[in-house]
């Protein structure tokens, strides 16, 4: 049983299941947004993360040592860039200007910075797998 979950959890169909959580948070944000003019964006990043975490931790076609050791390399330079990025984003534009003026504080949110940070390390997993295979 154990052995069926891991086989399932981590296969490379996952990408798929992925895929279509992105298209299902891509499509109920256009949905809510034609019908009720509510832009929300906690529903599109939610789903995105999730397809973003389905997609970046499922086997590859080849799935060995070289692949499992360039998607540690991609997550070791993602989160710190993506922490910071998101860092430098709430201190610059989202902060009030005025701590005591009574406005809530704006802020990226955890899955807006997830899927920042997921986004990074696919993209730079992908271009570490390409720049290896030349």
């Amino acid at each position: 049983m154990k052995n069926l979950f891991a086989v399932f959890a981590y296969s490379y169909y996952m990408k798929i299941v992925g895929i279509l959580c992105i298209l299902w948070g891509l499509f109920s944000f256009f949905i809510n947004y034609r019908q009720h003019q509510i832009i929300d964006l906690n529903l599109l990043t939610g789903l995105s993360c999730w397809g973003l975490v389905f997609i970046f931790f499922s086997r590859e076609k080849v799935d060995d040592e070289r692949i499992h050791q360039l998607k540690f390399h991609a997550l070791t330079w993602a989160l710190p860039v993506g922490l910071a990025v998101t860092h430098l984003i709430n201190y610059f534009f989202l902060n009030a200007q005025e701590p005591d003026s009574g406005k809530p504080y704006q802020s990226i949110s955890a899955y807006q910075s997830l899927v920042l940070i997921l986004v990074l390390a696919t993209s730079l997993f992908h271009y570490l797998k390409r720049r290896q295979e030349q």
